[in-house]
Parts: structure tokens; C-alpha cells; sequence
């Protein structure tokens, strides 16, 4: 049989006994609110941070010839195809 100290001593202890089931219950949610809070404010900071991008591929932009040097270099193409000609007796040999 319990004693009635000890009944009225386990009534006054249920709320406080309650509050620490509570506490306990919390701990693991209050760790993951805490943890994405941080990750939230980490994810904030990065973004505020922003990184120079590097250089990879850059465009090269080739303006046209003149024609003047496109004529120069056809008549240097043909004057080298004449030499060559000369040279070899006027056969094809590339074949």
C-alpha cells in the first residue's frame, strides 16, 4: 500500500515530471529548427558572396579580311600552284 506522504509527494511532482517529458519530447525538434535556421542563414550569406565567374570560353570575334589582302593571297596561291607546276613539269603528282 502507498503512504499518503508519498501519493501527495508523487501529485506534486506530476507537473514538473511532465514539463521535463515535455522538454525531452522537443529536444530533437527544436535541434532540427535550430539546424535550419543555420542552414538557412548560411545559404543567405553564400548568395550575398557571390563569387567572380571564371573565364572559360570566350568568343573571338574575326572581323572579314579587306579584300585587298583576300586578292593578294589568291594570286600568292596561284602563283605558288604555277611554281609548283613548273617545277614538277606540269604533272600532277599529288595522285
Amino acid at each position: 500500500m502507498v503512504r499518503p506522504i508519498d501519493a501527495a509527494d508523487n501529485l506534486v511532482k506530476m507537473p514538473l515530471a511532465e514539463k521535463v517529458n515535455e522538454a525531452q519530447k522537443a529536444a530533437p525538434e527544436a535541434d532540427q529548427r535550430n539546424a535550419a535556421i543555420a542552414q538557412a542563414k548560411q545559404q543567405v550569406q553564400k548568395q550575398r558572396e557571390a563569387t567572380p565567374t571564371e573565364k572559360t570560353d570566350e568568343a573571338i570575334i574575326h572581323r572579314d579580311k579587306p579584300k585587298q589582302e583576300q586578292k593578294e593571297e589568291q594570286q600568292k596561291k596561284k602563283q605558288d600552284d604555277k611554281n609548283r607546276e613548273e617545277q614538277t613539269g606540269g604533272l600532277d603528282v599529288t595522285a
